[in-house]
């Protein structure tokens, strides 16, 4: 090799080491959160699926994989079925029971919430990749198992489980569901303990131009979690397929129990389900 060839070499080589690091050092100055994973007691979680029109339920989502969930039937058959996909929090299904409860409760509405792997002593280690693989597997399921039509299946996401909904409706092809409403959505969130170098990437935008069901977008105008503009940027790219509701007053956490939320949230389903009764 001649010293000319050398040098373009060193010089190439260089120029990936300085693109590598500006990657690394930019991706850390995006929104980041570790996981807040936790183990749930075995006497908890019965004791969540023991309350009225609840059970547990596992799901196989790999060899040797198993997802922790929470079920609530319809009132009858037909009803519609909410698939809820929460947060990041260590408090993944009981969060998620007092959003159906409140939400489907007074309409005899079904609901569905999964902890994801290494949430709520569910199988596994957290991974943005897998929380959607797994995501569509638990659609897919609540298809087979309950046999409702898809029109009757309502997504809903909160926070990073916006991008879980948004992917799983937008790979779910002629299957896509009913609707789907995005509280608080994040556009691009990484997660990832302090010293791990690669972050998980989680994202919300890239699966909003595959998207056929018509979408609600709710965000709190107070939310200093995730900014109002998060939900701006997606009702943008998402144009005549999705709505936007900005609600004053209401932050992060207190978003999915809202009333008014809620009340929005009751009224979109109906809308878009044939299965669904006027909001009471």
């Amino acid at each position: 090799m001649t010293l000319q060839m050398k040098l373009l070499a060193g010089s190439a080589a260089v120029v990936v080491i300085a693109a590598g690091i500006l990657g690394v050092v930019r991706m850390r100055q995006q929104p980041r959160f570790p996981y807040m994973t936790r183990a749930l007691p075995e006497a908890d979680y019965a004791a969540m699926a023991a309350k009225p029109g609840w059970r547990a339920e596992h799901l196989a989502v790999a060899p040797g994989i198993q997802l922790r969930g929470l079920v609530r039937e319809p009132a009858a058959p037909g009803r519609p079925w909410v698939l809820f996909f929460n947060g990041n929090s260590p408090n993944m299904l009981r969060e998620g029971q007092q959003f159906i409860d409140a939400l489907c409760a007074s309409q005899g509405w079904g609901g569905v919430v999964w902890a994801y792997r290494g949430y709520d002593s569910s199988d596994g280690t957290p991974d943005a990749s897998v929380f959607v693989d797994d995501g569509l597997k638990a659609y897919s399921a609540l298809l087979a198992a309950s046999g409702a039509s898809a029109q009757s299946v309502h997504i809903v996401g909160f926070s990073m489980g916006t991008g879980v909904a948004a992917a799983v409706t937008a790979r779910a092809g002629q299957n896509a569901p009913g609707s789907l409403t995005l509280l608080a959505p994040m556009t691009t969130l990484y997660h990832g303990e302090r010293a791990q170098l690669f972050l998980h990437r989680h994202e919300t935008l890239k699966w909003l131009p595959q998207i056929t069901s018509p979408v609600l977008v709710i965000h709190g105008n107070d939310d200093t979690t995730l900014p109002v503009e998060n939900s701006r940027t997606v009702a943008a790219v998402l144009g005549s397929r999705g709505s936007l509701l900005e609600l004053p007053g209401i932050g992060h956490i207190d978003l999915p129990t809202a009333p008014a939320a809620q009340d929005a949230l009751r009224a979109f389903i109906a809308k878009h389900s044939a299965g669904a009764a006027a909001p009471q």
